[in-house]
């Protein structure tokens, strides 16, 4: 019964914490709720503001461009104070054509309409006098008054529609009736009426109403409204963004919410409460899960205990002072399960136990050297070794110190997979030497085949043929008839024996390629390093191939180097003719370079075509043994594929690289990089010198 009141105590804390938990997120929530919408009305406020105030100076722009126009024509009336109907309408024809938005115009001389335009359309306005009309007299005293122009309306047109009129005071211009200094004697007013809905497109209000709430109005000195321009919003208790024009004839005042008031909250109000609420929830959760996991302790512990004995290899872990901690049954078995090897032994205690059963052979008679070398590889961090057990077996030890200092060893069982392996070196060194045998045995006859096939080639030179040329010739009637047989068949032998000896010396290059690359395969290649000039390896390797070069319709250009580097020169020969046959085997025209230049500690041999290129995939795959870049190439071009393999291991054996770049129909370029003084010359040299100073 106090067991289960205990568990009960224990929920109700646990309940108790959470709830807490999610009052405190929800209040911090509702504090950032808060000053984020605070900052985003600021925001909408500002922008608000900016559109108003562009807004404010398109009308304002607009305003004083429609006075201004208006005015213009006040001065031409002013300066003819006796136009007529129809130079009224001329000039009012002209003015409309210019700026198609104006309704009509009408003149007004002392305050009496008796001049309009379009006359017909606006005959009713005819002898309007302005003193007479209570609803104008103000304006247009104001007008007269100020002698500026301004607005008024919008108005209820007759013919339809809605439009604003503006007033400008006309006065005569050349009034000698007047004193000098005088002012001038007003003649009257000019009033033109705009298409309402056009002056409101023409500053994009419509778009502007359809995101705000929008009212412009003209104000009284004391702040009374005087009349509606534009809109009939009441913003009372809304508190809107308030913006004055300043005319010479009024204050306007334009004023503006978003649509349908300010919002009340940020968008996408909702959501974000749902994101706390969830935000809640799994701050909750979370701290349930905490409270879980000491529950949870021991299971996972017994998991991970189940998890490493169904391991197939031993598994062991140490903490930082060395004390086993946890292994499984296959690391007892490598053990042959002794006792020592159980949680709280070390590691040290457990090497020696193994030593004294004889289970490292390797430690016999040096048991505590072979400790103290085993302790300190295994303190550096990562360690792994192989043991042979006493029956026979291989054993992969893998030990990795993790962050703590903590220590988890593998011990795997790899004795099938060594058997294996030896094995596969054992074929393969089989293959290395069957190719080397195979090479040298088919080297030596085609070496004595080529060798007669050069004497076929000249047999005209030998004592037979001179004998039989000789006997040929001292007969008269022979040498008419058999010396140019004899000759031709001389030459058509000759012909053969080239050709045979052309597929002769390929083969033989091929031969010579096997055999290098099996000298390579098995590291036997030999490389003798000793001074040697750089144009003595360029200029033979250029004369040797210029004739295949030239032969087949190609330029070659060189540029060698003065100076002496430390090298193997035949071996670089081999490697410059290999990157200059290739260049020719690959170019059916343009030109073929090899440049040879210095750069401080290094030489660079570069071979340069214009042939067919290599694709940008295949730049690294080249240098592998055996490999073509494609089979259509392997038939047109031939070669085994060892070629730039060989030159390749000849460049790094002198501590140098061999890398290519190409561009596809353009050419290819190989860059040869040998240091001046390889390190591994330099060290032969040093250790050269030292037998001689000891002897």
């Amino acid at each position: 019964m106090k067991m289960i009141r205990n568990t009960l105590s224990q929920r109700a804390k646990r309940i108790c914490v959470l709830l807490i938990l999610a009052g405190v997120v929800l209040g911090f929530g509702h504090r950032i709720e808060t000053l984020s919408y605070q900052t985003y009305m600021q925001d909408l406020e500002l922008e608000t503001t900016l559109e108003l105030i562009e807004v404010r100076e398109r009308i304002r722009t607009d305003i004083f461009d429609q006075i201004l126009k208006l005015r213009e024509l006040a001065t031409i009336i002013s300066e003819n104070p006796d136009i007529s109907q129809a130079e009224f309408s001329a000039r009012a024809t002209e003015f409309m054509a210019k700026n198609p938005d104006v309704i009509n115009l009408a003149a007004a001389p002392n305050l009496v309409v008796s001049i309009v335009h379009p006359y017909e359309a606006n005959q009713s306005v005819l002898g309007l006098d302005y003193r007479k009309n209570p609803a104008q007299l103000p304006k247009v005293e104001q007008a007269m008054q100020s002698g500026e122009g301004l607005v008024t309306g919008p108005v209820d047109l007759v013919q339809g529609g809605r439009g604003l009129i503006l007033r400008h005071p006309v006065f005569y211009a050349n009034d000698t009736t007047q004193g000098a200094g005088a002012p001038a004697r007003p003649w009257g007013l000019l009033s033109m009426v705009i298409d309402y809905n056009a002056f409101l497109t023409r500053l994009n209000i419509p778009e502007l109403a359809e995101n705000y709430d929008l009212a412009i109005r003209e104000m009284t000195a004391d702040g009374e409204v005087e009349q509606t321009i534009v809109g009939d919003f009441d913003f009372t208790g809304t508190e809107p963004i308030s913006l004055d024009f300043n005319f010479a004839f009024g204050v306007w005042e334009m004023a503006a919410t978003t649509k349908g008031g300010w919002p009340d909250h940020r968008p996408d109000f909702w959501l974000h409460w749902l994101l706390r609420l969830q935000g809640a929830a799994g701050v909750v959760i979370f701290a349930w899960y905490i409270m879980r996991l000491t529950d949870n302790r021991k299971l996972a512990e017994e998991r991970l205990r189940t998890g490493v004995e169904a391991l197939d290899h031993g598994f062991v872990m140490y903490d930082p002072k060395g004390i086993l901690v946890l292994c499984n049954e296959k690391y007892r078995e490598i053990h042959d399960y002794s006792e020592v090897v159980k949680p709280g032994s070390t590691y040290e205690k457990i090497v020696r136990d193994s030593i004294r059963r004889g289970l490292v052979p390797d430690a016999i008679g040096k048991e505590e050297e072979w400790i103290r070398v085993w302790l300190e590889k295994r303190e550096n961090g990562a360690f792994e070794t192989e043991q042979r057990m006493p029956d026979g077996r291989i054993i992969r030890t893998s030990d990795r110190r993790m962050e703590d200092g903590s220590v988890v060893g593998l011990r795997i069982d790899v004795t099938d997979l060594k058997r294996a392996l030896l094995t596969a070196e054992d074929a393969n060194k089989a293959k290395t030497d069957f190719m080397g045998v195979l090479s040298h045995e088919l080297r030596t006859p085609l070496t004595v085949i080529l060798g007669h096939v050069r004497l076929a080639r000249h047999f005209d030179r030998t004592p037979a043929a001179r004998d039989l040329g000789a006997a040929i010739d001292a007969d008269p009637q022979t040498r008419e008839t058999l010396a140019p047989k004899f000759a031709a068949t001389l030459s058509k032998l000759g012909d053969i024996m080239q050709t045979v000896e052309r597929s002769g010396n390929h083969l033989l290059t091929l031969i010579n390629e096997v055999l290098d690359f099996a000298k390579i395969d098995a590291g036997s290649l030999s490389i003798t390093m000793e001074p040697v000039k750089i144009d003595d390896i360029v200029a033979p390797t250029a004369d040797q191939l210029r004739p295949m070069i030239e032969d087949k319709g190609l330029e070659l250009k060189v540029k060698s180097a003065s100076g002496v580097m430390l090298a193997d020169g035949k071996r670089i020969q081999q490697v410059l003719i290999n990157l200059l046959s290739n260049a020719t085997k690959f170019s059916d025209q343009g030109t073929i370079s090899l440049t040879c230049r210095i750069r401080g500690e290094v030489v660079e041999f570069r071979v340069t075509d214009s042939g067919i290129g290599i694709p940008e995939n295949e730049l690294e795959r080249v240098f592998e043994p055996f490999h073509q870049v494609d089979s259509t190439a392997t038939r047109r071009f031939g070669g085994t594929g060892l070629g730039l393999a060989i030159s390749r291991d000849i460049a790094t054996a002198h501590g140098g690289s061999l890398v290519a770049t190409s561009v596809m129909g353009k050419g290819s370029s190989f860059l040869l990089t040998l240091p001046l003084r390889p390190a591994i010359a330099v060290a032969a040299a040093a250790a050269e010198t030292r037998e001689v100073e000891d002897a």
